[in-house]
């Protein structure tokens, strides 16, 4: 069996429901979209963010392997559109297992993004 016939398993069976904007089209997949809980210090644009700080604003994306993300693509979940920060493939044994993603509210700008921890 393949490793990801597993995710793809608890994808449809606990995921949410996530429509993708790509190429003028709309996709559905099941994800694991919550939110992006921060524990550690982070350095982001070289600013120092206290430990144990909590950011509910932005979410945590899961998804399947075979529908990549790319930063500043638009997806809807829950009603609520996102914009993807960053996004990477996580890969085992040649194959694509899943996407992770950081996705924001459309409603903040990306530029937003960095001034969090002034």
């Amino acid at each position: 069996m393949r490793m990801t016939s597993y995710l793809d398993r608890a994808l449809i069976r606990f995921g949410n429901t996530v429509r993708i904007r790509r190429d003028g089209r709309t996709e559905v997949v099941k994800a694991f979209v919550q939110p992006l809980r921060r524990r550690h210090r982070l350095y982001i644009n070289d600013r120092y963010i206290p430990a144990g700080y909590f950011d509910n604003r932005y979410l945590l994306y899961i998804g399947p392997g075979d529908r990549p993300l790319y930063d500043g693509m638009r997806i809807t979940c829950n009603g609520a559109g996102y914009t993807v920060v960053t996004a990477e493939i996580f890969a085992a044994h040649d194959e694509d297992i899943y996407v992770w993603a950081i996705l924001m509210p459309v409603s903040r700008g990306r530029e937003d993004y960095y001034d969090d921890f002034n």
